[in-house]
């Protein structure tokens, strides 16, 4: 069963629903983009890691390992050949504990060689507020571009907006962000209300290849059909965070009529 409403449903942005649904929605972006995008390319899921450490308050972003350690080569006679090792430590001590957290985005990438073309970002609250995450995710968004395509989604109507550049853009519910690694440090944004339909937007494939257009609205649909979500949202109530003035009036008309009770006799 898919949303009710025409556009991205304001639901959705639900502080205890919206984790689930960013998961799911990269899930199901990554589905429609495989579904159309051209021979030599591939949709993936990639993650990378923040490291908290809880005394300082710092972040670090962790990449892949540079070096992976083998395990060590165990024969038949059960004796295990490896480097010797010290019987006993020298210093027992104590590292303050840290929090980890994962960030994941999709990547389109040639599977031949594994180039990574396009990186695809959906923000998260924890991106829009003032903080170190938000802090972690511009280092990041800077790593990204100049070096590939950039897309990022921005669906949620709470928090500070990301630096889209000048001029501007027009003050509104959401965004779809692209910056196109040869085209940098242009860009281009796309800006739609709550009342809106989803867009299709452009997916840049470098400069040798012509854009895929990703259907917002066909990736909402499969995600709904992925998750059930109609059946976890009470649309009778209203959305949280709350729609204002003519927006919550026209919400309205989207949530679902009390049954009608059946005469008696």
């Amino acid at each position: 069963m898919p949303s009710p409403f025409p556009g991205m449903d304001p639901y959705l942005e639900d502080p205890s629903l919206w984790p689930g649904v960013h998961t799911s929605l990269i899930v199901a972006m990554m589905g429609e983009l495989n579904h159309i995008l051209p021979e030599g390319y591939v949709a993936c899921i990639e993650e990378y890691l923040w490291i908290e450490d809880s005394d300082e308050g710092d972040r670090t972003l962790m990449g892949k390992p540079d070096v992976l350690i083998p395990e060590p080569t165990k024969y038949r006679n059960g004796t295990v050949h490896g480097a010797a090792v010290l019987t006993q430590p020298t210093t027992r001590g104590m590292l303050p504990k840290n929090k980890k957290k994962k960030h994941r985005h999709l990547q389109i990438v040639t599977p031949s060689n594994g180039r990574v073309l396009t990186a695809i970002e959906v923000l998260s609250p924890s991106n829009k507020r003032s903080g170190d995450d938000r802090t972690a995710y511009l280092q990041k968004r800077k790593e990204f571009l100049a070096v590939v395509d950039f897309v990022e989604l921005d669906l949620l109507r709470a928090g500070h907006r990301m630096p889209m550049g000048q001029p501007t853009p027009p003050p509104t519910d959401y965004y779809v962000f692209v910056c196109r690694e040869n085209q940098y440090p242009r860009s281009e944004t796309w800006a739609f209300s709550v009342r809106d339909s989803l867009p299709v937007i452009p997916i840049p494939l470098a400069d040798t290849a012509e854009d895929v257009p990703l259907d917002l609205r066909a990736t909402m649909n499969r995600m709904f059909d992925l998750t059930s979500l109609a059946k976890r949202i009470d649309y009778s109530l209203p959305p949280r965070p709350p729609l204002y003035g003519a927006d919550a009036a026209w919400a309205v008309s989207f949530h679902p009529k009390p049954a009608k009770k059946k005469k008696k006799g």
